[in-house]
């Protein structure tokens, strides 16, 4: 008799603990597991093996030196060239975990989710790489593109992007002609002008940009 009343309020218990649990997966506490996440590529049998080649010598690698960044950030893009988009992030976080002040794996991350065309992350990585390197001039260029060719409610804060990136980089080169090549597609022709002027001061040959120069005066001039 008290066995069968222990069993009765084990079992009792079990349909409970059931119960609870299937209304916290409910509710959103307990998530299920992502689904992984992969895109089309297109590669030769040559190519195949080529990656699988050096894949395996980064595994070879990792048993030496297991916290190896660069072998990390080559195992994502490895991934990444395979389409294996969900392997391809593990792998770049990996890497910026064992270098936390590089943007460069999370730069990889934004990329990924471009291709996904999961373009909220792809803006959450890349401010997070500009975050860990504001004085790194592709981290403005890829945000700037983000938003100019996905976010049109934000294409107004683009000119601030590329103006932030110019002071952090003492206006660099890098990102002077594309900010100069963006206002002038975006019609604000006397501005770009004055930004390939500064280029023209600054080019080696003294010709580079003259042409801009005076294409923008013609559109100026009507």
């Amino acid at each position: 008799m008290k066995i069968t009343k222990i069993f009765l309020i084990s079992v009792l218990v079990i349909v409970i603990l059931g119960a609870a649990a299937a209304a916290v997966f409910k509710s959103g506490f307990l998530q299920a597991p992502a689904e992984e996440l992969t895109f089309a590529v297109s590669l030769t049998p040559e190519q195949q093996a080529s990656l699988a080649e050096r894949r395996q010598a980064d595994f070879d690698r990792l048993e030496i030196f297991p916290n190896t960044y660069e072998v990390y950030l080559d195992l994502g893009n490895i991934s990444y060239q395979l389409g294996q988009a969900s392997q391809a992030i593990k792998y770049y976080t990996r890497a910026w975990e064992i270098l936390p002040g590089n943007s460069t794996p999370w730069i990889n991350i934004g990329n990924v989710y471009l291709v996904l065309k999961q373009y909220n992350q792809a803006e959450a990585a890349f401010l997070k790489a500009k975050e860990l390197n504001p004085a790194y001039p592709l981290n403005y260029i890829n945000l700037a593109d983000l938003y100019k060719n996905h976010f049109p409610e934000k294409q107004e804060q683009i000119r601030g992007i590329y103006l932030d990136g110019l002071a952090a980089v003492d206006n660099d080169l890098e990102l002077l002609v594309p900010f100069a090549t963006y206002l002038y597609e975006a019609g604000n022709y006397a501005e770009a002008l004055l930004y390939f002027q500064e280029l023209q001061k600054n080019s080696p040959d003294g010709f580079a940009y003259q042409d801009m120069i005076d294409l923008i005066n013609e559109k100026i001039n009507g």
